[in-house]
């Protein structure tokens, strides 16, 4: 590892890093690779002309980098090596359970860095003596040589693909933080306050897959060892239309016969909510887009989805916080504010499995289902399993995509420092006090019980199963003598 810096009169500045990284994970001939990286920044409020030309801007400055960082973690340890698995078998031979090894795994060939590549503008600006400061950053990141699992091979073949470097992906997004810092005389004494506000966004871009056929998920959150495809946008969630539910047999009637005029037994043969397939009022109703006279997956790819098309992303787009404080006359008050501007979540079986289930948590919204009665309702009908088919009614749709933006309070605490003049005639050095309130309040769009940031995510989309944060009060003394 080496770095250099070099500043010119405080107003040219320049930094290059360079690094050479070596992981056992590699083979001993791909094992070390070497990443460099340079920054240069140009303090324009530095050069002699800039207080006749620009005396409202207090400091201005330009920058710019370049750099290259590594990833081993996509491979486990010592996979580039042939293990035979020692297992012991069900089997009672003899009297014993015997021993017995596996074949091994196919080995990767020509494994090497992941190599992530990140170019970025930036500027600072201050205004007002500095009352007012400005930042931003733009930038690009390449990852290249990505480690997935490998391409796809005949069952012939007898084992699974080895990983190797079968994917490249493009992320662009930018940074934006506003400050104001100032104060004022109140009642004999200073006043200061800030507040201080941060916007940050991005989105990342599949550039290389190995899907030739641009295959499609099953699921509303991909990993990159399923189905990604060239063009991808990460987090897209692919799933069907919604038009409410069925409110009567009639129109359940005509659908049914729409689809055996085009050689189909059932309408909806991915959705089981009867052993015979059949449907009944209250169960979701699909729209068929592509107009073949029956709900269906198609080829289950890009070119094909069947009835299905990019509803929403994952993605956490226009992440924002805000801070700020205030002291005056030893009263110190601060508070800090974080939230997500737009993002899609499918909070999959969370907010289904009491339709067919009694043994998970069932929030407020799960009471409102459907009935002949009660047509407006929420969710569909109820119903016993359907042959032990438990996705039924709860296929990947856009009725119950939740919004998960939201606006979290995180943190108020408002503290005050008795006096120095007084503390001393008691023989102490100082004295303070304080109340915190940790994530007070969220605003948000989920049913009530479930959390927009602690949910988990896995294959199937965003899970409840975590407990959402605690709300926290706390109340302090600090005593120094």
């Amino acid at each position: 590892f080496f770095r250099l810096n070099y500043a010119f009169d405080d107003r040219y500045l320049l930094e290059v890093n360079g690094r050479y990284d070596g992981s056992s994970r590699f083979p001993s001939d791909e094992r070390w690779a070497f990443f460099p990286s340079a920054s240069v920044g140009w303090r324009i409020s530095q050069e002699p002309w800039w207080n006749v030309k620009s005396e409202h801007i207090s400091n201005a400055k330009i920058r710019f980098s370049w750099g290259s960082l590594g990833n081993a973690a996509g491979l486990s340890n010592y996979q580039y090596i042939q293990t035979l698995g020692i297992s012991k078998s069900d089997y009672i031979l003899d009297g014993l359970r015997q021993n017995y090894m596996s074949s091994p795994a196919a080995l990767p060939g020509n494994l090497t860095w992941e190599t992530a590549t990140t170019y970025d503008i930036g500027v600072d600006l201050g205004f007002f003596d500095n009352r007012l400061t400005v930042s931003g950053d733009y930038y690009i990141r390449k990852t290249t040589d990505m480690i997935v699992n490998g391409p796809t091979v005949p069952d012939v073949f007898g084992a699974s693909s080895p990983k190797g470097n079968y994917a490249d992906m493009s992320t662009y997004g930018y940074e934006l933080s506003l400050e104001w810092r100032d104060g004022f005389d109140l009642a004999g004494k200073r006043f200061n306050y800030s507040i201080k506000g941060t916007l940050a966004d991005y989105y990342s871009v599949i550039d290389r897959f190995n899907n030739a056929n641009m295959s499609l998920s099953e699921y509303a959150n991909q990993s990159l060892d399923k189905n990604y495809y060239e063009g991808m946008r990460i987090g897209e969630i692919w799933g069907f239309v919604s038009n409410g539910l069925w409110q009567d047999q009639a129109s359940i009637d005509a659908a049914e016969a729409a689809a055996k005029a085009a050689g189909q037994s059932y309408y909806n043969p991915l959705m089981q909510t009867s052993k015979t397939y059949k449907l009944y009022p209250g169960d979701i109703k699909f729209e068929d887009l592509n107009g073949n006279g029956y709900i269906d997956r198609g080829q289950n790819t890009v070119d094909d989805p069947g009835d299905r098309k990019i509803i929403g992303n994952s993605t956490r787009r226009y992440q924002y916080g805000i801070h700020g404080g205030a002291s005056w006359k030893g009263f110190s008050l601060s508070f800090l504010l974080q939230g997500v501007g737009k993002r899609d979540l499918w909070i999959m079986n969370d907010l289904f499995y009491p339709h067919y289930d009694a043994w998970t948590t069932v929030y407020d919204t799960q009471l409102n289902y459907w009935t002949p009665e009660r047509t407006d309702s929420y969710f569909p009908r109820l119903y016993e399993k359907a042959a032990g088919n438990t996705a039924a009614n709860t296929r990947i749709q856009t009725r119950y995509l939740q919004d998960g933006s939201y606006l979290s309070i995180r943190n108020i605490t408002l503290s005050y420092n008795f006096p120095s003049k007084w503390m001393t005639k008691i023989g102490v050095n100082n004295l303070a006090v304080f109340f915190s309130g940790e994530n007070l309040y969220t605003f948000d769009h989920l049913p009530k019980g479930l959390d927009p940031e602690r949910s988990v995510t896995d294959d199937l989309g965003q899970r409840g199963f975590t407990y959402p944060y605690m709300r926290q009060y706390s109340f302090g003394i600090n005593l120094s003598f």
